[in-house]
């Protein structure tokens, strides 16, 4: 190697180790802001229209098999369930302190998970096949692991490249287990890209979804905490928020077909993030099978004045009958017994957000704006 190239390589690392301490003094300054500027940690829901009440529909009942059921799980997490069919996007449980994720070690927290997920122990987990990730940051990642071994038997974990090389770092997952989609995402940039559904061996085909390319808004004051990510496995999991990178952020388009595999029966469009129109939009299909519009849209509060138009382009294009808000409760703090305890996440308005929202609404559709643990149902 030369001289000239090799001088180029510690000047680049020297960079990369000064970018790294000003993330963490970036850190420092956000949470002294918060901690300061916004007592309590999180803004009140008074005035709030949360929704806690709802109940799942037991396997007896005749919408049982045609309804379908989303329950809020917190933070970027919801269950998603037609009949016997069932996914779930990441969950996540243990809510470490906003010290702990700038300063300290963080973990899953065993004790908080069996204490969420309360006295059915999980049952309504069992069926999942799939755990769809939207990126790889500690709050819908973490958990994963210890859930997909104690609860989800039957699931396989999609996300990212990142992701894929993060979780290597957990020795007991099998290597097929966890399944990276990101180089089959479609792109808005790529308009002739192939559509790609997933999973390629369906345990259901009732049951499918697609990758979307997406963003993830910058947090407060255009400032992105963990970004990057891992272009090799890891030989151990994260100790820190800090080696929970973000890798590529993706959106899911998710469909429940109908009996004959082909016949889009209601479509949902997930974000776990705000994202810059057009990312993470769909493609605009040409066959009539797929040309289904979208039922149900997932949309995610944090970061929304971060972007130009979130949520109003995406509900624009979507034009959904239904949407569904999360990620919105304050996920830096153990959830409360009482959803009236809850908090909103620091930093955010969620009454601008609701106003940005309520008018990209299209006529006609509703919006629920749920606590952790709600059941919502919706028809075909």
């Amino acid at each position: 190697m030369g001289r000239n190239n090799f001088a180029e390589m510690n000047r680049n690392a020297r960079r990369g180790v000064r970018r790294d301490a000003g993330m963490r003094v970036a850190s420092a300054l956000f949470l002294s802001f918060v901690l300061i500027g916004l007592p309590g940690c999180g803004g009140s829901i008074n005035g709030l229209p949360v929704e806690s009440d709802g109940s799942p529909i037991p396997p007896g009942d005749p919408a049982y098999q045609t309804a379908v059921q989303i329950k809020y799980l917190g933070a970027g997490g919801v269950l998603i369930k037609r009949g016997d069919d069932s996914l779930l996007t990441a969950p996540f449980f243990s809510n470490p302190s906003m010290l702990r994720v700038a300063f300290g070690e963080i973990r899953p927290l065993p004790e908080q998970i069996k204490r969420f997920l309360g006295p059915t122990g999980g049952k309504e987990l069992a069926g999942a096949t799939a755990v769809l990730v939207g990126h790889a940051h500690y709050d819908h990642l973490m958990d994963v692991p210890y859930i997909k071994k104690n609860y989800l038997p039957l699931a396989k974990i999609y996300g990212s490249e990142t992701m894929k090389y993060t979780l290597a770092g957990d020795r007991t997952l099998k290597a097929d287990e966890v399944v990276s989609v990101e180089k089959d995402a479609r792109s808005v940039n790529m308009p002739e890209q192939p559509v790609k559904w997933w999973p390629e061996s369906p345990a259901s085909p009732r049951m499918r979804f697609m990758a979307l390319k997406s963003e993830h808004a910058p947090v407060f004051a255009g400032l992105k905490f963990f970004e990057g990510g891992y272009h090799q496995p890891l030989q151990a999991l994260p100790t820190s928020a800090w080696g929970w990178l973000e890798g590529q952020t993706l959106a899911y388009l998710i469909d429940f077909l109908g009996a004959d595999g082909k016949t889009v029966e209601f479509r949902i469009h997930y974000q776990d993030a705000a994202s810059t129109p057009p990312l993470g939009f769909p493609p605009r299909f040409n066959e009539p099978p797929d040309q289904r519009p979208v039922d149900l849209a997932i949309v995610c509060m944090p970061g929304f004045d971060q972007v130009k138009d979130y949520p109003k382009e995406i509900l624009e294009r979507l034009k959904p009958r239904f949407v569904i808000i999360i990620h919105w409760e304050n996920f830096f703090a153990l959830l409360p017994d009482d959803p009236r305890d809850l908090r909103v996440v620091p930093t955010v308005n969620a009454e601008r957000f609701l106003a940005s929202l309520k008018s990209a609404l299209p006529e006609g559709a509703s919006f629920k704006l749920p606590a952790p643990g709600t059941w919502m149902r919706y028809a075909p």
